[in-house]
């Protein structure tokens, strides 16, 4: 039964024209994203045995990289706006939830860049600190250099 209700608030697929467009999905909200994690995560927990749960712990660990990815997109709009504590608190929301997720690479580098915009550079010196220890061979991305797919100049 937790299976069958994680399935029912799973996302849907692209359709032919999102993907034709190669539309973003992460930036639209996933509205029931964490009750169909909530389902999966129960019947992972409680029914580890369950001929459902390795399907159920892969369809969490998308879920899990979603959910960070619009955390991620909505912290980006933010220093793009100049609301750099509206952004911080994204970040940083992606960082301590969504661990492992690929989008906490990005996520950090946002924290770094705000805390830098905000004058606090102490701040900003130990989250470089944290994204050396996590990334040590790459550089810190800065905000703004992400290219649109769609776009076809610039």
């Amino acid at each position: 039964a937790y299976y069958i209700k994680g399935l029912v608030y799973f996302e849907r697929t692209p359709n032919i024209v999102e993907r034709l467009f190669h539309a973003d999905l992460t930036q639209r909200p996933p509205v029931d994203g964490l009750k169909s994690f909530a389902a999966f995560q129960t019947l992972v927990q409680q029914y580890p045995h369950s001929p459902y749960a390795h399907d159920a712990e892969r369809r969490m660990v998308y879920l899990r990289n979603r959910l960070a990815d619009y955390e991620l997109q909505v912290a980006s709009y933010y220093m793009k706006r100049g609301a750099y504590v509206a952004a911080l608190n994204r970040a940083q929301y992606t960082v301590e939830h969504y661990d492992g997720a690929p989008a906490v690479r990005q996520a950090l580098a946002i924290m770094i860049a705000a805390y830098r915009k905000m004058g606090m550079p102490d701040l900003a010196d130990k989250a470089e600190a944290v994204y050396r220890l996590n990334f040590p061979a790459g550089q810190p991305e800065s905000e703004g250099k992400k290219k649109h797919r769609w776009r076809i100049w610039g």
